[in-house]
């Protein structure tokens, strides 16, 4: 966990960066924009805080499924807690990579540890970039028509996101369980650190590493066997996404923008999109990246409504959780006392 000063100043890149990009979007028409976004009808902003609220709670029912198999007496409210904690850090951190550190500390309070919650968080994440290399699969096959009608940049973003998903899907697959990569670790960068002094005692650190592998590797293979687990962890990303991504379409209807019914399943794939090009930008908050992709897929509406649907969409799905998750990592007890790990033997499962 890095200390208060290198968060506050992410916070302060992504608020600055956030609130430049709107100001591009919006332009000229800020008062036009304001004024929209003040006459937003209160039913459908409380519907669309109600569908990321399930969205946060469908995260942490996937961090139970994980956390109860190896702990029996698991709660779900500790995996909403864990849940949240990851989503401020992912907010928070460059290329969303703070989130599964901070949740790692969070499972080892609740009484899981390091060894076995990193093996826990590789595999739903694996199961997670699956879930996105097979949705978005089917999102370009049902709506590359649709894409093309509205240019082919829109179509090259999504052939991109797409790209880089499955690159980095098959990436995960051969790190998590490679032996080469555990041997350079240990026997070129850890023999290079002790050789420059860093590393004290080179045999005791290489024998902790290989331990720790031995055991990551092992966790995670026991993970990924777990059919039944594997499944119900994919459910609960599918169901996610498909939550995240209506966030689009909700924020037009809470707008009083005119967007038939039909136009639903078309938002999806579109936002879906969005999220395949940020998911890895190296910016906190994927700022300035968001508004701006936003604004170019969704320019079709109009310049002030793109530009208010984007305020509504961008706190809904962004700010709106990394308060609750701020609000969390404040008031939730396993931030602050560590449990004895009270696991199961990994070996009896």
């Amino acid at each position: 966990m890095k200390g208060p000063k290198s968060y506050l100043i992410n916070v302060g890149i992504i608020l600055i960066i956030g609130a430049i990009s709107m100001y591009i979007s919006v332009g000229k028409e800020f008062k036009s924009v304001f004024k929209t976004v003040l006459t937003a009808k209160p039913s459908w902003l409380l519907l669309l805080a109600l569908v990321m609220l399930t969205y946060y709670v469908v995260d942490g029912i996937s961090m139970w499924i994980a956390g109860k198999t190896y702990k029996k007496d698991y709660t779900l409210k500790e995996g909403f807690v864990t849940g949240m904690i990851g989503t401020l850090f992912s907010d928070i951190t460059p290329s969303a990579s703070g989130g599964q550190f901070a949740q790692i500390f969070i499972y080892n309070n609740q009484g899981i540890p390091p060894t076995v919650s990193s093996g826990i968080l590789m595999a739903c994440f694996i199961a997670f970039q699956i879930v996105i290399v097979c949705y978005s699969a089917a999102v370009i096959l049902f709506h590359s028509g649709y894409f093309l009608k509205l240019g082919q940049e829109i179509l090259s973003m999504a052939y991109l996101g797409y790209a880089i998903n499955i690159v980095v899907t098959i990436a995960l697959f051969g790190g998590a369980m490679s032996k080469k990569l555990q041997h350079f670790i240990v026997d070129k960068v850890i023999y290079f650190l002790s050789k420059i002094k860093i590393v004290k005692n080179y045999e005791a650190t290489s024998l902790r590493i290989r331990d720790y592998f031995d055991r990551f590797r092992h966790t995670l293979g026991i993970l990924m066997g777990n059919k039944k687990l594997l499944f119900e962890i994919c459910v609960c990303d599918a169901i996610k996404l498909t939550l995240l991504y209506s966030t689009p379409y909700l924020s037009c209807k809470a707008l009083g923008i005119a967007i038939p019914p039909k136009m639903f399943a078309n938002f999806i794939g579109l936002a879906s999109i969005i999220h395949l090009i940020n998911a890895f930008l190296p910016i906190p908050g994927a700022s300035g990246g968001s508004e701006g992709a936003f604004m170019i897929i969704f320019g079709f509406l109009g310049q002030v409504e793109s530009s208010s649907a984007m305020m509504l969409w961008r706190f809904s799905s962004f700010y709106y959780g990394a308060l609750l998750g701020l609000i969390t990592f404040i008031f939730a007890k396993d931030v602050k006392k560590r449990r004895e790990p009270t696991i199961t033997d990994i070996e009896d499962h």
